[in-house]
């Protein structure tokens, strides 16, 4: 009797097994996004501790913390506030280069001239800081505007990484600048020129102009907020660059919340920010704040505001257990 072999699979067959690969790529797919998701966030933390770590390098050469600006010129001047004479619209990451091992980056800004040419309000009739005097030729810095620095960088978020380089009120650049996700703990207050200097009760770690020392956090550097995410896209567009300030560029204000998407007459979208000044990430249910002494910790997003304006203020008497 002759032997019958087979050559091939029937269709049912196939079918089944596709079936069966497919659902076990079903199975495994949310397993690998959640250990993406957790190598992400753990990068997000170690960018962040690193540049605290940089703010303690430089304290230590200079006396004092990094201001998280210097010499805004589309600042809301008025009589209590007033604007700097000299103009740089200069994001206080730029210090930190040097301390991130982006020494070859730092040599190349031109520290006599602005980061960004803005010297006026970009709405609501509001002129800036009038007064003072734009510093050099802001065009001899346009080109650091562009250049993306991976410790500025979420791998977490998905948004459109660079500003529109068409708007007059962040870039002088002939280019899109490269946004950052990470920010100095400030006050939304800093709208105001030189706000830091008499905020009082409700001065923070960093601010424009700032000279914080760690001796002047009377609440203790591992219970206030030095850093914390922000996302990339904020409704309107009022986001940060990382090599300067525009306009309402003022920082990440941990008294707004955290992942606070909303804004009277815009509906809300999860991963866009409801407007400038917030802190928040893309990763699920919070986002990761630095505080002063190094330390990182993912906070929840059901955090209250009381409890974040108590961490952000150095020295209001109140001293606050972490959650």
């Amino acid at each position: 009797m002759r032997s019958r072999t087979r050559s091939a699979f029937t269709l049912i067959e196939l079918l089944v097994v596709i079936a069966i690969i497919a659902i076990l790529i079903g199975l495994l797919l949310p397993a690998v996004q959640k250990v993406r998701e957790a190598a992400a966030r753990m990068k997000c933390q170690n960018n962040l501790k690193q540049l605290v770590l940089a703010c303690h390098s430089y304290e230590s050469a200079n006396n004092a913390l990094p201001p998280a600006g210097k010499g805004y010129g589309w600042c809301n001047a008025n009589a209590t506030f007033t604007g700097d004479s000299q103009v740089y619209n200069l994001n206080g990451l730029v210090l930190l280069l040097p301390y991130i091992e982006q020494g070859n980056i730092e040599s190349r800004v031109d520290k006599t001239s602005a980061s960004q040419s803005l010297k006026t309000g970009c709405c609501c009739g509001l002129v800036g800081n009038t007064s003072g005097t734009l510093q050099g030729n802001p065009s001899n810095n346009a080109a650091i505007a562009l250049l993306k620095i991976s410790t500025f960088v979420c791998p977490s978020d998905s948004g459109i990484p660079t500003l529109d380089s068409g708007s007059s009120c962040y870039s002088v650049s002939s280019g899109a600048a490269y946004k950052t996700n990470y920010d100095f703990s400030t006050s939304t207050g800093d709208f105001s020129c030189n706000y830091w200097r008499a905020s009082g009760a409700d001065k923070r770690m960093f601010g424009e102009n700032s000279t914080t020392k760690f001796t002047d956090i009377s609440d203790g550097s591992s219970n206030t907020i030095a850093m914390a995410e922000t996302t990339y896209d904020v409704h309107n567009g009022r986001t940060a660059a990382w090599a300067f300030r525009g306009w309402v560029m003022t920082g990440a204000d941990p008294a707004a919340g955290i992942n606070n998407w909303t804004l009277t007459g815009i509906t809300p979208k999860p991963g866009r920010l409801g407007s400038w000044g917030r802190i928040g990430s893309m990763h699920t249910g919070g986002c990761n704040v630095a505080m002063g002494d190094g330390s990182v910790r993912f906070m929840n997003e059901t955090t209250s505001t009381i409890l974040l304006t108590q961490l952000a203020r150095i020295a209001d008497g109140v001293v606050t257990n972490l959650p």
